[in-house]
């Protein structure tokens, strides 16, 4: 009875998707042990509501006890939490929330010897794309916030002045610029007149850089 009295129910703040490290025990209070909803509560230290809500999703999601093998507690905690609990619809995904530690943790093992990049991706239930974006901004120390703070390089190009008019030169129009943006995923040249438009792209390529 006392096979998960120790056990650690608190969430690891670098393991974004496992938020409820409790799933796995408390089916296994329901079905080995035959404790009631209020009983696996008082077990695992959580609440009732939690536990009944949790094996309310988990009879509408249709999966067997003892679980299919395939079954990590990612996956299971994925597919009984992807849908609102009184509408039973989808529940929009939001973009993770990854900690900067992880981030780190995660692009220093890709950089190992022999290091699958897609094998740690999908152990730690990261997309691959993702997983390389951060090695490479590892790599180029882009990833720790106090180097991401750096000033972006720019490259100013001379342009050619604006032209004459009857020996005057124009100054209705706005002035050109040409630059050259050097970011982690490539180069952008931006060339034309100094408007808000242009400074606006200027603006979210920067932003786009970071992310």
């Amino acid at each position: 009875m006392d096979t998960f009295a120790n056990m650690d129910t608190t969430v690891d703040k670098n393991t974004p998707y496992n938020r409820r490290p409790w799933i796995f025990a408390a089916l296994s209070l329901r079905f080995n042990e035959a404790l009631t909803y209020r009983e696996i509560a008082e077990q695992l230290n959580i609440s009732s509501s939690a536990i009944h809500k949790m094996f309310t999703r988990f009879r509408r999601t249709g999966i067997n006890w003892p679980l299919p093998e395939e079954y990590t507690p990612e996956r299971l905690e994925e597919e009984l939490y992807a849908f609102n609990l009184e509408t039973n619809l989808p529940v929009k995904k939001r973009r993770p929330d990854w900690p900067i530690e992880f981030k780190i943790r995660m692009a220093e093992l890709t950089l190992q010897p022999d290091a699958c990049v897609a094998q740690i991706a999908r152990e730690h239930g990261i997309n691959d794309n993702l997983l390389f974006n951060w090695r490479n901004l590892h790599r180029q120390g882009l990833l720790d916030p106090a180097n991401r703070a750096a000033l972006i390089p720019i490259t100013m190009e001379p342009v050619v002045p604006p032209p004459r008019q009857n020996g005057v030169v124009a100054t209705d129009m706005p002035p050109v610029i040409s630059c050259r943006l050097t970011l982690p995923g490539g180069s952008l040249n931006l060339t034309g007149p100094l408007t808000p438009e242009l400074l606006r792209a200027m603006i979210i390529e920067l932003r786009d850089g970071e992310s």
